[in-house]
């Protein structure tokens, strides 16, 4: 029999990875029988899902995956991108050959999920670990478990844009040069990179949501002429 403590993390993991959609409807007695539990340990983990802002919980109406909120996920890219663009150029000056070392096994093994064929959920786990590796050699762990813990809407966020523009081998290529420029000391090249890198999915988000949003008042107009 499955505890709540086993159900809170697989529901969090299928909703990170977008198995569970934005916006979806979760019936407490489906996820009973799924589990084989009673309603009791499924409320329980709802409740923790819903104080992660991961779900949604409206009376009379039911219990909903989270939609993605973009402006929440505006402010955090603000956040991280302020704090990178402080951290790298101390690197650059540092040059530390362990740190170098742990960034070239990291991009070896980005290399090879490429080869394989990419899934969203696992190039991003790499992807994030290894902006952690540095935050980890400055001594900045408690920064970046301060970042995690207001993460869960970025990571839907980044899955659903890996997933969406299938950029695998640029998001490859931009950490291969990041890590270049580091070496090199090249720290104003390295912060026009950052600044992309962090804030260009924002970009594409936004763009596709505008163009689905003009598609649809087209559509509208067609209907109704």
């Amino acid at each position: 029999m499955a505890s709540s403590q086993h159900i809170y993390r697989t529901l969090r993991q299928e909703i990170l990875s977008l198995a569970l959609e934005p916006g979806q409807k979760l019936r407490e007695e489906d996820l009973a029988a799924r589990f084989s539990v009673s309603r009791t340990p499924v409320r329980a983990a709802i409740s923790r899902l819903e104080a992660e802002r991961l779900i949604r919980v409206e009376p009379r109406k039911g219990t909903f995956v989270s939609e993605i909120d973009l402006d929440y996920v505006r402010q955090l890219i603000f956040l991280r991108t302020s704090v990178e663009l402080r951290m790298l150029p101390l690197l650059c000056r540092e040059q530390p050959a362990a740190l170098w070392e742990a960034m070239e096994e990291n991009l070896a093994r980005q290399k090879r999920l490429l080869e394989e064929g990419p899934e969203p959920s696992r190039f991003y786990r790499l992807d994030n670990r290894f902006h952690e590796l540095y935050f980890s050699h400055l001594g900045m762990d408690a920064v970046w478990k301060l970042l995690q813990q207001f993460h869960v809407h970025y990571t839907r966020f980044r899955v659903l844009d890996m997933r969406q523009s299938g950029l695998f081998s640029q998001f490859y290529e931009e950490h291969r040069r990041q890590l270049d420029l580091l070496r090199a000391g090249g720290e104003e090249a390295l912060s026009r990179l950052i600044v992309r890198h962090l804030e260009s999915p924002l970009e594409r988000v936004n763009r596709q949501n505008l163009q689905k949003e003009s598609a649809a008042s087209s559509s509208f107009v067609q209907n109704f002429s």
